[in-house]
């Protein structure tokens, strides 16, 4: 078994709070973190001043989310987020969703396999690595190539292709320890090459489309080096799953730690979108990270010293 992975938070889970993300940094650190990873405000406010919180507290800059679209335009200079993240010392980006279009056939999975390389391979020129964020219509059955002009037809023709997905996964029996090769993650894994995209496996969502998350976690081993911690509750054919507080749902949240050692994950990320207090969550998420990982009554382990724009 490899090392414990380091602890941080998604602060998007906490974008109610109404300090400003300098002291809202501040305020994650004396929580106990060893790193955050950014979503919209970091697209918003001073990156100067966001440097500075992060070498004051030493918290580690785990990843920037950013649209698909956002990264092309920022790889052609057309934004100013790689130099954003470069202020910040952080080198990782993360695509956290795109549309459900993406996810239809192997048509077009292959077709946006084909631009998350392009954008992966501007970036490493820029220094940047890239990541992608799963989602439950990732684990969807994919659909003939041949039926887009079928459900184009349709009045609602993305409302009915999610309805045929969906509907699909649900009344197809399915081993929930194997992810299938018909499914838009298989084939996107297999269409990337490892020094080209990594993933950062969100366990609930995995959960959400009805397979077990250790799966997801072997599917990609060697690729995965950050996790989502969220649960939910076990689908079922009608309502689907539902957000949880951590360990009440279905996800197995000691049983994925235990596979994310195994498989090298460097990152355990805290993630909540239940309608509770952005300061529950941010001490609550604390003290789960700290169970999971043994060191309830460990001192904290800086990762190393930083210092602001590094």
């Amino acid at each position: 078994m490899g090392s414990m992975p380091h602890r941080a938070i998604q602060l998007y889970s906490v974008r109610s709070h109404p300090a400003p993300l300098p002291d809202l940094l501040r305020r994650v650190d004396e929580a106990g973190y060893d790193g955050v990873e950014f979503a919209h405000r970091f697209h918003e406010e001073s990156a100067e001043s966001v440097a500075d919180a992060l070498a004051e507290t030493g918290l580690e800059p785990v990843a920037v989310h950013a649209d698909l679209s956002a990264v092309e335009d920022a790889v052609v200079g057309e934004t100013d987020l790689l130099e954003r993240c470069r202020t910040v010392g952080c080198d990782s980006l993360v695509i956290p969703h795109v549309s459900s279009s993406h996810y239809r056939s192997r048509r077009s999975v292959r077709s946006l396999a084909e631009r998350l390389r392009d954008a992966a391979d501007d970036l490493a020129d820029d220094g940047f690595d890239l990541g992608f964020h799963n989602d439950r219509r990732t684990l969807w059955p994919l659909l003939p190539d041949g039926s887009r002009s079928l459900l184009s037809s349709t009045p609602i023709p993305d409302r009915a292709a999610d309805h045929a997905q969906r509907a699909q996964r649900r009344l197809t029996p399915h081993d929930p320890s194997v992810i299938p090769s018909e499914t838009p993650l298989w084939n996107l894994i297999a269409r990337t090459g490892p020094g080209e995209l990594s993933f950062e496996i969100e366990v609930a969502e995995v959960r959400a489309a009805g397979f077990d998350p250790t799966a997801a976690l072997s599917l990609v081993d060697g690729r995965v080096d950050k996790v989502h911690l969220r649960d939910v509750t076990r689908p079922d054919l009608v309502g689907g799953a539902e957000n949880v507080p951590h360990g009440e749902g279905a996800v197995g949240m000691k049983r994925v730690v235990d596979a994310a050692v195994d498989a090298g994950v460097d990152w355990l990320v805290y993630e909540n979108e239940l309608d509770t207090s952005p300061e529950s969550k941010i001490d609550g998420g604390a003290a789960l990270l700290d169970r999971l990982v043994g060191r309830s009554d460990a001192p904290r382990e800086r990762i190393g010293t930083r210092t602001s724009g590094s």
